[in-house]
C-alpha cells in the first residue's frame, strides 16, 4: 500500500507546514465524495472545510470533526488527513461529514497554541465576530450532527483519553472508542484523575455542565449545550509519544466513531 501524504510530509519534518496540509486536502478531495471549501483567511492562512458535494446527501444527523485548534498540537491535523486519505468515511454510509481540517493554521506553523494574537481559541466560542468561530459558527447554524469530535494533544497525558459529553449517560460507547483507537505504544490513560477530574478508563464522563466551573467556552461545549451534536468527544493524545505514533491513534480514533455513527 502506498504510504499516505500525511506520513510523506512527517518523514519530511512538515509537521508544521499549514499550506503543505492544504495542498495535501486539495489533492485528497479529488475523486471523493466531498469537496473543499475555502471560507476566509485566518491569520493570512486560508481556512478551509470538508463537506459533502451534494447539498443535502442525508436527513440523518452527521459527523463533525475539527483539528488544529491548538498550533502545538501537530497530531490531530495529520491524523485527520490520514484518515480521510484512507478512505475511512465510507464507514459512515450515507450520513452527512463536515471536516474543519486545521482552525489555527498560524499556530500550527509556529508551533503554539494560541492564534496570531495568541488568543486561546478553544476558550472563545461565545465571540461570534473572531475568526475561525464565526465561521464555524455559520457553516453549522442549519445543521446538526449525531457526533461531534474535537481533536486534540495534552503534554501533561499518559495515553489517550476522552472528554463525553452525552445526555444519555452512556459511557461505554467512549471506552469501546478508546480501546479500539489505543495501541501497544499509546495505550489509553490508566488514571483515576485526569485534569482534576475524575476518569474510567480513559473516559472523563458528564451529562450536565456548570459553566461556572468551565474556562471560557470550548468548542465541544459550545456544540453541546447549543444542541448542534447530540454527543460531543474531545479526544487527547499525549504529546510527548511520538508523533507517528499519535497520528496513528487519530486516524484509528476516525474509524472507531465512524463506525459507531454507522450502526447507532
Amino acid at each position: 500500500m502506498p504510504e499516505s501524504r500525511a506520513l510523506t510530509y512527517l518523514r519530511q519534518h512538515r509537521s508544521h507546514d499549514a499550506r503543505a496540509l492544504i495542498r495535501c486536502w486539495r489533492q485528497a478531495v479529488k475523486g471523493t465524495p466531498f469537496r473543499l471549501q475555502t471560507l476566509g483567511t485566518k491569520d493570512g492562512y486560508p481556512l478551509i472545510q470538508i463537506t459533502n458535494r451534494q447539498k443535502r446527501p442525508s436527513d440523518k444527523p452527521g459527523l463533525y470533526v475539527s483539528a488544529g485548534i491548538h498550533g502545538d498540537e501537530p497530531a490531530p491535523p495529520w491524523g485527520l488527513l490520514d484518515w480521510f486519505e484512507r478512505g475511512g468515511y465510507a464507514k459512515l454510509g450515507e450520513r452527512p461529514l463536515l471536516l474543519f481540517p486545521c482552525l489555527n493554521p498560524l499556530g500550527l506553523v509556529e508551533n503554539r497554541r494560541g492564534d496570531g494574537e495568541d488568543r486561546d481559541l478553544n476558550r472563545l466560542f461565545d465571540q461570534c465576530d473572531l475568526s475561525p468561530i464565526r465561521e464555524v459558527r455559520q457553516s453549522i447554524a442549519q445543521r446538526r450532527f449525531q457526533l461531534a469530535l474535537c481533536l486534540h494533544e495534552d503534554y501533561d497525558a499518559q495515553g489517550a483519553y476522552v472528554y463525553d459529553l452525552n445526555r444519555q449517560g452512556d459511557i461505554a460507547s467512549a471506552r469501546t472508542l478508546l480501546q479500539r483507537a489505543s495501541t501497544r505504544q499509546i495505550p489509553l490513560d490508566g488514571r483515576t484523575r485526569i485534569d482534576g477530574r475524575k476518569a474510567d478508563q480513559g473516559v472523563l464522563f458528564r451529562r450536565r455542565l456548570d459553566l461556572r466551573t468551565v474556562p471560557g467556552l470550548p468548542e465541544a461545549v459550545f456544540l453541546y449545550l447549543n444542541g448542534y451534536a447530540d454527543r460531543t468527544l474531545t479526544f487527547e493524545t499525549p504529546s510527548e509519544f511520538s508523533l507517528p505514533h499519535r497520528i496513528e491513534v487519530h486516524s484509528r480514533f476516525l474509524d472507531a466513531a465512524c463506525a459507531w455513527c454507522s450502526q447507532a
